[in-house]
């Protein structure tokens, strides 16, 4: 009998970058010899033996659902840590940190997005997981073009593509872009966000000049981000963070893009580190002495495209890698 598998997954829960994600997942368990089927509708689950979901809140609904059911679940973030951290609200955190230890707990195979997030989680709730499986987030592969424009690495254009929350750190990235403008006035930065207005108030208020606001859809962003050198990806050293896996970064490097980072993302830190074309940004420095870095770099560094293309087919080959996760899941559940 053809081991069967139902991926629970609600409209609200997906978007851009988990579409990607979910389905590697899918196919690992294809290539396990599983059959997989999707849907939204918490009623198609009732009799189902084994349930993929999209965090610890639809583990904890779907167990109450159907409390016999061997659940899988994908924890994208820390829940409690981004409700006291977004919304200032205990109560929420409370709530969370109830739903997540019920969902380590119970479910059969616990999906995280970096090796330091298991961690916290077996940390901070005591509970010993038997069955995880660890993928960073990511949504692009290589794409080689990217590599090969003419003066690409010779102008310093900067790119932030993402959203303007304040834990995104836009101010920040504003401000340290502000001061490498007065320094190097050839310098211009590109916004690519959903919010033009708030963008265009922002850029304002920091007295930028050579700037574009844009938006680009997920099919058309490797065509736009790979015309950039710098691309943006600035965090606080927050535990939110910590554990964390962007997939901004992902979406730079599969363009030939020089990613401007801080330390705050200790899976980057881990797997990311020798990376010759890249700036790391110390969190504990301070948004001068940050711009100064990027500065110097600019000034004093040559970046060879075959090189650096080169790095990045090493980084592809495992870490943003498609079909090294697919194998890798799919020999995981065999063993179970």
């Amino acid at each position: 009998m053809t081991n069967k598998i139902i991926f629970f997954l609600p409209k609200k829960t997906m978007n851009e970058a988990t579409v990607y994600y979910v389905d590697i997942l899918k196919h690992g368990f294809i290539k396990a010899g599983y059959s997989v089927e999707e849907t939204e509708d918490l009623s198609d689950l009732k009799k189902i033996n084994k349930i993929f979901v999209m965090s610890a809140k639809w583990c904890f609904i779907v167990k109450l659902f159907n409390p016999k059911a061997k659940i899988v679940t994908w924890f994208q973030g820390l829940g409690a840590e981004e409700a006291l951290m977004t919304r200032n609200s205990l109560v929420r955190k409370r709530l969370w940190n109830c739903v997540e230890f019920f969902a380590l707990k119970f479910s059969w195979i616990n999906i995280y997005v970096s090796e330091r997030m298991h961690n916290y989680y077996q940390d901070i709730y005591r509970v010993k997981d038997k069955n995880f499986f660890i993928m960073p987030c990511f949504n692009k592969k290589l794409n080689e073009d990217a590599f090969n424009l003419v003066d690409k690495y010779d102008k310093p254009s900067f790119v932030y593509a993402g959203g303007l929350d304040k834990w995104q750190c836009i101010e920040e990235t504003l401000d340290i872009f502000c001061q490498i403008e007065k320094s190097i006035p050839a310098a211009s930065l590109t916004l690519l966000t959903k919010d033009k207005i708030k963008a265009e108030e922002l850029i304002k208020r920091y007295n930028i000049k050579n700037y574009k606001i844009s938006f680009v859809g997920l099919n058309e962003l490797d065509a736009e981000l790979m015309k950039y050198k710098y691309g943006f990806l600035i965090r606080q050293d927050h535990i939110v963070n910590n554990v964390s896996t962007p997939t901004k970064m992902n979406s730079y490097l599969a363009n030939g893009v020089i990613p401007i980072y801080t330390n705050a993302i200790d899976d980057f830190n881990w797997k990311l580190s020798g990376l010759k074309f890249c700036i790391q940004l110390n969190c504990d420095d301070s948004i001068k002495q940050w711009s100064q870095e990027i500065i110097t770099y600019e000034r004093f560094s040559s970046i060879d495209s075959i090189d650096f293309k080169r790095e990045m087919e090493f980084i592809f080959e495992k870490y943003y890698s498609r079909n090294f996760y697919i194998e890798k899941n799919s020999d995981y559940l065999k063993s179970l």
